[in-house]
């Protein structure tokens, strides 16, 4: 039984229960397609016949209302289908949470409601032959026409080319530098399959995916009308990024599933295979490599389930979506490593779902954006939304009796005296004596003067800089933002013995 949060609603439990009921009814039919090469068009059917491509959709639109945790759980036991849950990852991708947010009263009845029917898939066109994780450089040109869009230009590994309908299409609809440099030369449509110019190129061959459609769209010349514009023009980076939290939720969700029935191989074979004696589930470095796997899928679904929480609290969890779209991309390759190594020759065999696993976590670190790109997304939006946070609480301070630097809460002893030359060298010495390594800030300063005054200080340190007492570094406009004393101007501050010090045991005779 699929395993289910505290925070889950009756009617989630209920849903999750039923799609893994499904997934268990017809792992057949999904292992004969990926076998066959095929798409599982008829496995496809029974999925909208059963309602779960609703998981996502308000009941206003014939969908079930289940949220992000629904298409979460839908996503999680679908992934199971191999070919099914990547699928329709992407048709849930292809504009429910766009629009959702920007879509207009008709075009929420018109493709929400085909959202929720499952009788047209969908996909997200984002990537381009020259365009990766620089997302903001899209080149497929949108040029208004009256009250039609001309489409000129080409996707790339698109996810259920070919098999979509529906097609959630970014395109350039400026060149002006003004709106590049504010995001707004981007434009957001829906295209339908068999617009007049709209044609499928390529199906690319993956390292995984093996029958998942993947391939290149190609746009000559394709009118798009109006109407079938999402947002404003020129709002659609704000509407690529508000979906990218959605879509590397649901990305990393739809990985959890082959986690577990991963595990369930690797238990059912260690407890049937004899190696020196006995079953290889006794040997210790089987029981932490699976211990490993098990913490693994743990923490994968809790981040994912927890982000999904937090959008269906009405949130836009920017970290928590791309820490769950890395771990679970990074997981999914030491889960199938780890499963392969306990299992040995048979776990590189295309007879147990593992290899598969594997080959696909590659393509899980790529999609969606990159696991670099996930890090520096992590890293930019933590420090701009911890900003007060990260501040340190305590600052180290030279202590009188100690003669050591010591993490100290006292302000500063040049707190509320003059901003002069003098104090400002003094201040840059005694952060010199304490942190070596690091220039200082100009906020660094003005706290330890306790002034808000950042032009007396700038001012000050330019002062100093022509004297060449302290080093300046600048941003690239040429602002002052640190600043440090040079050796001169530590010796105009004060006196060697001021920065001298010798651990008790260092002995006096070896002084010089």
């Amino acid at each position: 039984m699929v395993e289910v949060f505290p925070w889950w609603t009756e009617a989630q439990k209920k849903f999750a229960a039923d799609v893994e009921k499904f997934a268990d009814e017809h792992i057949p039919e999904a292992e004969e397609a990926w076998w066959k090469m095929e798409f599982p068009w008829d496995l496809m059917r029974k999925v909208a016949a059963k309602g779960i491509f609703g998981a996502g959709v308000p009941k206003k639109y014939g969908g079930l209302d289940l949220g992000a945790t629904g298409a979460c759980a839908a996503a999680e036991q679908l992934g199971r289908l191999y070919a099914v849950g990547h699928v329709f990852v992407v048709s849930m991708l292809a504009g429910l949470h766009q629009l959702l947010s920007y879509g207009t009263e008709e075009q929420k009845q018109k493709w929400l409601t085909q959202t929720a029917k499952g009788d047209v898939l969908g996909a997200v066109c984002i990537t381009e032959p020259f365009v990766g994780s620089d997302a903001a450089s899209v080149v497929v040109r949108a040029r208004k026409e009256g009250n039609e869009y001309v489409l000129d230009g080409k996707k790339r590994f698109i996810t259920g080319a070919g098999v979509a309908g529906r097609y959630f299409v970014y395109a350039r609809t400026s060149d002006k530098p003004e709106d590049i440099k504010a995001y707004r030369h981007l434009t957001a449509f829906v295209v339908e399959k068999g617009m007049p110019g709209f044609s499928l190129e390529k199906i690319n061959s993956l390292i995984g995916f093996d029958n998942v459609p993947n391939g290149v769209l190609d746009f000559n010349a394709v009118r798009v009308p109006d109407s079938s514009r999402v947002g404003k023009e020129g709002q659609g980076w704000e509407i690529m990024t508000g979906g990218l939290n959605y879509e590397r939720l649901i990305g990393s969700a739809v990985l959890t599933g082959p986690f577990m029935d991963v595990l369930r191989t690797v238990t059912f074979y260690t407890e049937r295979r004899i190696q020196f004696g006995e079953r290889t589930n006794r040997l210790v470095n089987n029981q932490f490599m699976v211990a490993d796997m098990i913490t693994k899928l743990k923490i994968a679904r809790l981040v994912s389930y927890y982000t999904a929480y937090l959008l269906d609290l009405g949130r836009e969890p920017v970290i928590e979506s791309s820490v769950a779209k890395l771990i679970n991309s990074e997981y999914a390759r030491d889960i199938g490593l780890s499963a392969i190594q306990v299992m040995g020759g048979d776990g590189c065999t295309k007879f147990f779902p593992i290899e598969r696993l594997l080959r696909d976590s590659k393509i899980g670190e790529i999609v969606a954006g990159t696991s670099e790109i996930q890090k520096y997304v992590i890293y930019r939006m933590f420090l701009m939304s911890m900003k007060s946070e990260l501040k340190p609480k305590a600052k180290l301070r030279f202590h009188s009796e100690l003669k050591v630097p010591v993490l100290s809460t006292k302000p500063s002893e040049f707190n509320g005296k003059p901003i002069n030359e003098d104090n400002l060298l003094k201040i840059l010495s005694e952060n010199y004596r304490n942190i070596p390594g690091a220039y200082m800030t100009v906020d660094d300063i003005k706290d330890e003067f306790g002034s808000k005054d950042t032009a007396a200080i700038t001012n000050t340190l330019l002062k100093l800089e022509e004297e060449k007492l302290v080093v300046l570094f600048r941003d690239k406009k040429g602002a002052v933002e640190l600043g440090k004393a040079t050796y001169t101007g530590l010796r105009e501050a004060y006196p060697l013995d001021h920065y001298r010090w010798y651990p008790p045991w260092y002995r006096p005779e070896d002084i010089f």
